[in-house]
């Protein structure tokens, strides 16, 4: 058996399966906790930095292995009972093994040793920011499933709804989801009845072929919104059980069928029918309120979107700035931001989240002159943009698109950069591209989003 820790650098990597007591010394940014042995990283999941465990490592690939937990030899004592049923198989959490204050304490960690390795004179992250440490679940309001196919009795065909097994498209058919708002999962758990007894297919063949369901529970309000996403919509079974499901449903639901034929890695396709009630949810956010349509992005975990919307409005020079908001959404931050005086052109390529932050820039009744939207790339809006006081980016996972980093602080120069990331490799890899350019990291505040996974937002504030 091999010894506890890293191994002696003589030893060889194993290239049969094989079981081995490694110690769990950091964790990955997917959230498995980091081993080694010789050479070789290995990469455990539902472990805890400290811990003595032992793994069942498959075939290394360029000193990288992963490795499923046989056993654990030597507890953490941060370990804690999953609170769901479905832990471990289903793939949406990966820490629930861990006691919430330690989660808060390794991501801010995990901020701090990402940036200093890109940045080595940034400051240190600040502690992180969570909604609720106290009870840290029910925080999604936008509640998603998707459907599959199961064997049932006697040779028939169930209706599966659930969430994708990690690494995987295998669906495992949950009862119970505790990191979903309630009011989502109620609505959710009642469609999927209706749809099981109509017998509503979920594959791709005739009929209304069934994807996902989504429900968005509004955090201020009574509103729901439903959306059903098919590969098809002439089948009458579907009709009546959508029927059923809606008089059923809470008085201010909104239901919605989205047509997504195509085997392309979205959620939705780019057709949606309003069924019945509203077009747009109504979403109240650190005071401002926005709209939000069925398949536009908005963020899962609205309490959390107001602890980043309140950094960003706190790094904001003590006058009124021209700011420029890059890969602005909805206007999660150009709408707050433009209510607080100062002048906002929010650029973002997605017309459907412009055409709500449009909507929503009405019901807050703000001025093109306070508050523009502007549908483009971001790579094309820096390269023609001047005049600029601050800058805000909340690029997707992968960071800045080519050129977009040189533009902003090579060529803008703006006094001040907010930038919002989800992503903290991504962030690092970018600061450390910018520090090149003049600008330094002034503060690192991470805020907790999703809590039981290892997905990190982090404002970082830069200045000239």
């Amino acid at each position: 058996m091999a010894t506890l820790g890293r191994s002696p650098g003589h030893r060889q990597s194993p290239s049969t399966p094989q079981d081995l007591d490694v110690q769990i010394e950091e964790m990955s940014v997917d959230g498995d906790g980091i081993a080694h042995y010789g050479r070789l990283t290995i990469y455990v999941p539902f472990t805890i930095p400290g811990e003595r465990v032992r793994v069942r490592v498959g075939r290394s690939d360029r000193g990288r292995a992963s490795a499923t937990l046989v056993e654990v030899l030597q507890r953490s004592p941060h370990r804690v009972a999953a609170r769901c049923a479905h832990f471990e198989a289903c793939g949406g959490c990966t820490w629930q093994h861990i006691a919430y204050p330690e989660q808060l304490r390794l991501k801010t960690r995990m901020v701090d040793r990402l940036v200093r390795a890109e940045v080595p004179d940034a400051p240190p992250a600040a502690p992180m920011l969570a909604p609720d440490a106290r009870n840290p679940w029910a925080f999604r309001q936008k509640v998603h499933f998707v459907f599959a196919e199961g064997a049932g009795r006697r040779g028939s065909r169930d209706l599966l709804m659930g969430h994708y097994a990690r690494n995987s498209r295998r669906v495992v058919n949950v009862t119970e989801c505790p990191v979903h708002d309630a009011r989502g999962n109620e609505l959710a758990f009642a469609v999927h009845r209706q749809l099981a007894r109509a017998r509503i297919q979920a594959d791709s063949g005739q009929g209304a072929a069934l994807q996902s369901l989504t429900v968005r529970a509004a955090l201020n309000s009574d509103e729901l919104m439903a959306t059903l996403a098919v590969s098809h919509e002439t089948d009458r079974h579907l009709r009546t059980a959508t029927r059923k499901a809606m008089e059923l449903a809470p008085a201010r639901t909104s239901f919605h069928l989205n047509l997504h034929d195509r085997d392309d890695g979205y959620i939705f396709g780019a057709r949606t029918r309003t069924l019945k009630g509203a077009e747009r949810l109504r979403e109240d956010v650190g005071g401002a309120s926005y709209l939000i349509s069925p398949t536009a992005f908005f963020q899962t975990n609205v309490r959390a979107a107001e602890l980043l919307v309140s950094q960003v409005l706190a790094a904001m020079p003590p006058s009124p700035s021209r700011v420029l908001d890059l890969y602005a959404g909805a206007g999660l931050f150009a709408i707050p931001l433009a209510r607080a005086g100062h002048i906002v052109t929010a650029v973002e390529s997605n017309r459907q989240a412009v055409a709500d932050g449009l909507a929503s820039a009405r019901l807050n009744r703000l001025t093109d002159d306070q508050c523009r939207f502007v549908v483009s790339r971001t790579e094309n809006a820096v390269s023609t943009s001047s005049r600029v006081d601050v800058v805000v980016i909340d690029p997707p996972r992968e960071g800045c698109a080519p050129g977009v980093v040189e533009a902003i602080f090579g060529r803008l120069k703006p006094s001040r950069v907010v930038y919002v990331s989800c992503n903290p490799e991504a962030l690092a890899s970018d600061l450390g591209a910018i520090v090149g350019l003049g600008y330094h990291v002034r503060s690192l505040v991470p805020v907790d989003m999703f809590p039981h996974t290892a997905h990190i937002e982090t404002v970082a504030v830069l200045a000239r």
